[in-house]
């Protein structure tokens, strides 16, 4: 790889990481808007089946392949199963049941799970860089829930599922670097939004019954935000930046997200924003910078 096309690289990285990081941070402050009114589920099942319509229908008119191969089905379903369902059943209760907004930074653990997962399971090596990133990361995550610990402490229930949720997307993240396809990032994002939804919409009658709420503009906004923000754009950025970077430093990267949560808390909600949440954000800068940092290529030895 040649500087310059490395230093492209490295600037589309960086350009996708922050629009995702304002995508899906923001949807932080629009979720609990939204969920306010939205009975969870409900609001999950037809976010996500509708987003992945989207894609799949973008896809459609991009003229790539969209239905993929038979060998590529196994994967994808246990991809969205991680991705889609249990991150949003596990979180989406881990939130309710967690008053503090710190609480959804638990989530951004991730990163320390695919490392985890990966060493363990796929017999990937620790690269210094990564772990030097992941340290950084957790010390933001750490530095932002640091006030909230005695309320997480007395809602241990919440804290465990938001937690298995970061595992859950660990897990789906790790599966779906490691699956070869023929699918393109839009056709794999919205497949996996479809189905991620069926087993919501399965579990969804049983929880909170048939009802059509009634809720006000502002949830509509939230709403719309969430799925056609949120959802379309920010899950084709993240499968596109997995596409272009090791698991592990791709999920670093992500440790941007609740910073801008955080801090879209503070403007729209009047949430706390204090020299917490700024030594969390240079932790987070520090993170980002070893995340993207690309391992220089050794020489090829020669042969005499």
């Amino acid at each position: 790889m040649t500087l310059h096309t490395s230093l492209r690289r490295t600037l589309l990285i960086s350009l996708l990481i922050a629009a995702l990081s304002i995508g899906w941070g923001m949807s932080w402050p629009m979720m609990k808007i939204a969920l306010r009114e939205f009975p969870i589920w409900t609001f999950r099942a037809w976010s996500c089946l509708a987003a992945g319509i989207c894609l799949l229908g973008l896809a459609r008119l991009s003229g790539g392949r969209l239905r993929p191969p038979a060998g590529e089905w196994r994967g994808l379903i246990l991809a969205a199963l991680c991705n889609v369902t249990a991150w949003h059943m596990f979180v989406g209760y881990g939130v309710v049941l967690v008053a503090s907004g710190h609480a959804a930074v638990l989530a951004y653990t991730m990163p320390l799970w695919v490392v985890l997962l990966g060493a363990v399971f796929l017999r990937q090596p620790l690269e210094a860089q990564s772990v030097i990133g992941l340290a950084l990361g957790l010390a933001a995550i750490l530095t932002l829930v640091s006030a909230d610990l005695a309320t997480l402490g007395k809602a241990p229930t919440g804290t465990v599922l938001i937690l298995l949720g970061a595992i859950a997307w660990a897990t789906g993240t790790l599966i779906q670097k490691h699956r070869r396809t023929v699918l393109s990032t839009l056709a794999l994002s919205g497949w996996q939004l479809v189905i991620g939804s069926v087993p919501i919409f399965i579990a969804m009658p049983f929880i909170e019954g048939l009802q059509v709420p009634t809720v006000s503009r502002e949830a509509w906004l939230a709403g719309a935000y969430l799925t056609f923000i949120a959802l379309v754009i920010c899950y084709f950025l993240w499968f596109k930046i997995l596409s272009l970077m090791p698991a592990s430093r791709a999920s670093i990267s992500a440790l941007l997200v609740p910073a801008v949560g955080v801090a879209s808390g503070a403007l729209f909600l009047d949430e706390p924003f204090g020299w917490r949440e700024v030594l969390a954000l240079a932790f987070i800068a520090a993170a980002l910078v070893f995340a993207l940092i690309v391992p220089r290529e050794k020489p090829a030895l020669s042969v005499p």
